[in-house]
């Protein structure tokens, strides 16, 4: 997949699925860079998620993603750093806008029937449906 200047990351991703109708992926490499980053970060270690979401408008170079998609959801997680070289890691949110180009690479995983679920504390796992 490519994504082009000015694509959204995630809903790029979101609607290739769609139209493709992939239900279970795996992400297998992402480069490129961003002029806008949005993600979060758990900030605690209680037994629900405490949340800080994170936006960045600067020059981004994405050192790679990584994730799934599970029942055509995607859940994808960043590592990436900005030109005085400040490094961001954490959960991908729609809003990512691509300065120059993304290249991804999903490999499709057919004969699984999974969802996500949420346990007890709220928190997804995956789970055959």
């Amino acid at each position: 997949m490519h994504l082009g200047k000015g694509d959204k990351v995630l809903e790029s991703i979101q609607s290739e699925m769609d139209r493709l109708g992939v239900k279970n992926a795996v992400l297998l490499s992402a480069i490129g860079s961003l002029r806008k980053l949005v993600f979060h970060v758990i900030t605690k270690t209680t037994d629900k998620s405490v949340n800080k979401f994170v936006t960045i408008e600067d020059a981004i170079e994405v050192g790679g993603m990584q994730g799934l998609i599970i029942d055509g959801e995607p859940h994808l997680h960043i590592i990436c750093s900005d030109k005085a070289n400040n490094t961001y890691v954490g959960h991908l949110e729609n809003g990512c806008e691509v300065q120059y180009l993304m290249e991804l690479s999903f490999m499709e995983i057919d004969g699984l029937d999974l969802t996500r679920r949420n346990d007890e504390f709220g928190n997804a796992y995956i789970d055959k449906k």
